[in-house]
C-alpha cells in the first residue's frame, strides 16, 4: 500500500483515485486530461490547452490531432479578430484627432 500524494491514506497501487480524497493517481488521466476537461479548457484558455491534450492518457492519437486542429484554427481566428480591431480603434482615433470629417 502507497500513501496518497494529496491526503497521505493508504491507497492500493492497483487504484486509479484515491479513495478518500479522489486525486487521479496515474498522471494524464484526471479530468483536466479528459474530452470534458480538454473542452472546458479550450473555451477558457483557448490553444494554450494544447498541453494537456498531448498530455492526455485517456483520449487516441486521431482525437488529439483533431483538438491540435480546432485549438490552433480557433487561435488564428482571435489573432485576426484582435488585429481587425486595433485597426478600427487605430482608424477611429486618426479620425478623431485629426479632425476627418
Amino acid at each position: 500500500m502507497n500513501p496518497c500524494p494529496r491526503c497521505c491514506n493508504p491507497v492500493e497501487e492497483t487504484d486509479n483515485y484515491c479513495r478518500h480524497c479522489g486525486r487521479s493517481l496515474k498522471p494524464g488521466t484526471g479530468f483536466l486530461f479528459s474530452h470534458t476537461g480538454i473542452i472546458l479548457m479550450a473555451f477558457v484558455l483557448g490553444p494554450f490547452a494544447l498541453p494537456f491534450v498531448w498530455l492526455s492518457k485517456t483520449i487516441g492519437t486521431t482525437a488529439k490531432w483533431i483538438y491540435t486542429g480546432l485549438l490552433v484554427l480557433v487561435g488564428i481566428y482571435f489573432v485576426v479578430v484582435c488585429y481587425h480591431a486595433f485597426l478600427m480603434i487605430h482608424d477611429t482615433a486618426q479620425m478623431m484627432l485629426g479632425g476627418g470629417f
